[in-house]
């Protein structure tokens, strides 16, 4: 009977830690599901290649196989993908809005911020002939840098993935009342109105969704933004073609 009064309490107490538990155990799942695809590739591929080449080496000494360019490249390709989607989920293990609520923040510059997300993604624009463009003015808002950065690549990266040869991706920021905006607006296929609730979920690609992306882009973009307060918004672009991430900040 002493004792009766305090359950609900600790009940309410230890319900988010439960809930956190099973949001981790739910993660960890899921991205041993993710990774073993790639990896299954990569292995598959390297041991092809080593039996390939115990049957044309001498016994006990060396011996040399030549490799198709387009076998290389399948490698270079699962290799890059188990490498980004790694560093992908280690930026969204690390960007948890509850364990970042208390960290301090500082003043972040935007219109820096964007420019380096141009000169990071121009190579990779400039290959599939994509404008790459800036529409910038100067902000300030005080937030994490390290993980705004995250969330723009993201956005830019997603951009230039998914749009096709000769488009146009623009980056864009400026001041708000009480804070300021970001956003990445393309002219590629865009998302269809019922996708867009889904597409902040982590591991998901619409159906149909052409290149080797993770499905992980956005989730890690929308979960930066609740750490700073904010939330994406996905529209159609410009004259309703393309897709349009923004978000906006608080000052």
């Amino acid at each position: 009977g002493e004792l009766h009064p305090l359950v609900a309490p600790l009940t309410r107490l230890s319900r988010p830690a439960n809930d956190q538990a099973e949001g981790q155990r739910r993660f960890i799942s899921d991205a041993a599901h993710e990774l073993r695809t790639p990896l299954a590739a990569l292995q598959a591929q390297v041991e092809a290649w080593a039996q390939a080449a115990r049957r044309i080496a001498p016994p006990g000494g060396p011996g040399t196989m030549l490799l198709p360019v387009e076998q290389i490249e399948k490698l270079r390709g699962a290799t890059r993908r188990t490498s980004q989607l790694a560093n992908q989920l280690l930026a969204l293990s690390r960007a948890d809005a509850r364990s970042m609520e208390a960290q301090p923040r500082e003043a972040v510059d935007l219109k820096d911020l964007c420019e380096a997300m141009l000169e990071q993604h121009l190579d990779a624009a400039t290959a599939k002939r994509i404008d790459l463009g800036l529409d910038v003015r100067p902000a300030s808002v005080p937030g994490h840098a390290w993980l705004l950065r995250e969330l723009l690549a993201n956005l830019v990266d997603n951009a230039v993935r998914y749009t096709p040869r000769g488009g146009t991706v623009t980056i864009r920021c400026g001041p708000l009342p009480g804070g300021a905006f970001v956003e990445v607006e393309d002219d590629g296929p865009g998302v269809p109105d019922s996708d867009r609730p889904r597409v902040l979920e982590r591991f998901y690609r619409v159906p149909g969704t052409q290149g080797e992306g993770t499905g992980l882009g956005l989730a890690i973009a929308d979960e930066i933004a609740r750490v700073h307060r904010s939330h994406l918004s996905l529209q159609p672009g410009a004259g309703g073609r393309g897709l349009k991430v923004g978000l906006q900040l608080p000052g």
